[in-house]
Parts: structure tokens; sequence; C-alpha cells
């Protein structure tokens, strides 16, 4: 461990070196964590048990932090400078936080070692849950090996905003379906979103459902709307013909006032008759409110079957994304296995004794032949 060197005790009792920097200068300040509001704020949405990067090793609090009170399964810090590395390293060491690992990467080349008992030795890490990349280290080459993590991984991303090519990062999550899930101040916390085409053409079927009805019920109701305007249009033609004939007879009764008698018989059986048209127009508005009535009912309970529908096939669409998620974190986790196992038996077939033990056998064969 460095020592003769000024250590920054934090309020939980941790151990860092002093650097040169402005996280230090506000570190010496508060006595705590820097920038522990956004820290607190953001603990909410990490899992716990969960894998972390850490792209910029100013940041070593951030991963205590994580390493401590979100219960980290793994961080990883990243550093590039060897000396800087180094004083990292010891900060792992002092605060006995075993599950944090110090990683040099080369952006370049996509190539990452750690050192382990004094060897320095490709970094076998595990595939990350959140990664944390502050402005700095977006505007180096890191970008390429991030942009690949977020389409292989899909895991949470934690940036600053304010750098200058955050535009054009913003604009490549968003083509990538990462949307912003919190955000406080120049920090933004983004996820990945499941796509919800196959959501919006199920949706639309069901309004084209929906509208074929309407456009059906529609028809029927100009139909009946049509049917009651021609029953009207002749019951009114009828009528006037009535009032047309009352007032012949009227003329007919001054003129031939000895067929008196007959007359008014003949006009108490037209107003009879005008009587059982108006009724008879009246039977048709109330059919058709009737048949009005019907059809709203109806619509209300293709709605009403409809709505079920929908909410059902949205939970199963839920439980479908939930299910996809954890075969692909159980995929991931196989795959990493399988690669363990066959770097393990790759290194045992090479060795010196499996080697002796070929050729002895061989010996052996052509002794027997």
């Amino acid at each position: 461990m460095t020592k003769n060197k000024a250590l920054l005790k934090l309020s939980d009792n941790v151990k860092l070196n002093m650097m040169n920097n402005a996280v230090t200068a506000e570190m010496v300040q508060t006595k705590d964590y820097y920038q522990k509001d956004v820290l607190e704020a953001f603990a909410a949405f990490i899992p716990e048990k969960a894998v972390i990067y850490v792209l910029d090793s100013r940041l070593v609090s951030h991963a205590i932090y994580f390493a401590k009170y979100r219960d980290a399964s793994k961080v990883y810090l990243f550093e590039a400078n060897k000396e800087r590395w180094k004083e990292i390293r010891n900060d792992i060491v002092r605060n006995k936080l075993p599950q944090m690992v110090c990683v040099r990467p080369d952006w370049a080349k996509q190539r990452f070692t750690v050192s382990e008992k004094g060897k320095v030795m490709p970094a076998d890490m595990i595939a990350p849950h959140m990664i944390h990349a502050t402005a700095r280290v977006l505007e180096s080459h890191s970008l390429a090996w991030l942009m690949k993590q977020l389409e292989q991984v899909k895991p949470m991303l934690w940036l600053e905003t304010d750098g200058a090519n955050f535009a054009d990062i913003a604009s490549l999550l968003e083509k990538m379906n990462y949307q912003v899930r919190k955000q406080v101040g120049n920090h933004a916390l983004y996820t990945f979103q499941e796509s919800i085409e196959e959501d919006h053409a199920l949706e639309e079927k069901i309004l084209e459902r929906l509208e074929t009805y309407k456009r059906q019920i529609d028809r029927m109701k100009a139909d009946y709307e049509a049917q009651v305007a021609r029953i009207q249009t002749q019951k009114e033609k009828e009528i006037q013909a009535v009032e047309e004939k009352y007032r012949t007879i009227e003329e007919t009764w001054v003129e031939q006032g000895k067929k008196q008698t007959e007359t008014v018989r003949q006009h108490q059986r037209d107003v009879n008759e005008a009587k059982q048209l108006v009724q008879q127009i009246s039977d048709a508005l109330n059919a058709e409110r009737a048949v009005n009535n019907d059809l709203n009912k109806h619509i209300f309970s293709l709605l009403e079957d409809e709505k079920p529908v929908l909410i059902t096939m949205k939970k199963r669409d839920a439980q479908q994304v939930k299910e996809i998620n954890n075969l692909k974190k159980e995929n991931a986790t196989l795959t990493r296995k399988l690669s363990q196992m066959t770097e393990k038996y790759n290194r045992l077939n090479s060795t010196k004794v499996i080697r002796m033990m070929r050729k002895y056998w061989k010996i052996k064969n052509k002794a027997k032949d």
C-alpha cells in the first residue's frame, strides 16, 4: 500500500488516496461519497447482486458505494494509467472489498487485463447489469466497446449528459431502444425497452375490427334512417292527400247540401285514417329509438368483450418479456461456464503430463503390435 501519504476518510470510515481532482475536492469538503444525492436517487433502480462496470476510476467512491450499499456481486473499476491503477488497487485492499476488481483497459484493441499474484493476466469479466460512464470516458476511444456491450448484453446505462458528443450518443441509444428511466441534473439512467411493434400490430388489428363493427353499425343506422325517412315522406304524402280530399269533401258538402250526411260520414272515416297514419308514424319513430338503443347496447357489449382480451394479452406479453430476460441471463451464465470449462480442458490437454502419457500409450500400442 501507499505509505506516508495523506488519506481521505469518509463518514463511514472508508479511506481513499488523496487525488488532485474535483472529485476528491468535493469529498474533502463533505466527508461523504461523491455525488451522494445522485447515488441515492439511482440506487433504487440497481438490482442487488448486480455486476457493475465503472469506466472512470476517478469515481472509486461510486464503486465502493455499489459494493457496500447495493450488495453488488462484482464491481469492475477501469483505469489505464499504471500508477493510478496501483493506487486504486490499494484503496480496494485497504477497505477490504474483495468483490471489487481494478481493470486496465486498452480501448483501441478492446483488451482488458488484471493483476493476480503479481502477474498480469487477461481479465475474465462477467457480463454487466449496469455500466457507469462519465463525459470524459464517452469522449475517449471507449464508445465502440460500449455500443458493443449494449448490443450484446443490454445493461442499464448511467451516463453524464454534458459531454460534447452526447447528442450523437443519445441518438444511438434511441435507435437501440434505450430510454431514460431516471434523470437527476446532468446524470441520466437509461434502460433497454423491448420492442412494442407486436403490441402495436395487435392493437391495430383490434382497432381495425372495431372500426369494421362501427362501419357496419353506421350502415345499419343509415339504412334505418333512410327507411324511416321514406315512411315519413309516404305518410306526409298520404296526409296531404287526405287533407286535399278533406277540402274536396268540404267543397262538395257546400255544393251538395243534400249529401251532407254521407259527406260527414266520409269525413269521419278520413279523420280516422289520418289518426291511423299518425299512429303509424309514431310507431315508426318508437321503433327507430328501440333500434338505436339496441345498437348502442351491442356496441358497448363488443367493447366490453374486447377489453379483457387486450388486458390479458398485455399481461401475457409482460410475462413473456420476463421469461425471455430470465432465459437470456441463464444463457449468458451457461455461455460463461462453457467458456471456462473449455479453457480448463484446453489447458489440461496441453500439459506436459498429458503429452508424456500420449507418447507412453503410443509406445505401448506399438509394442503390442
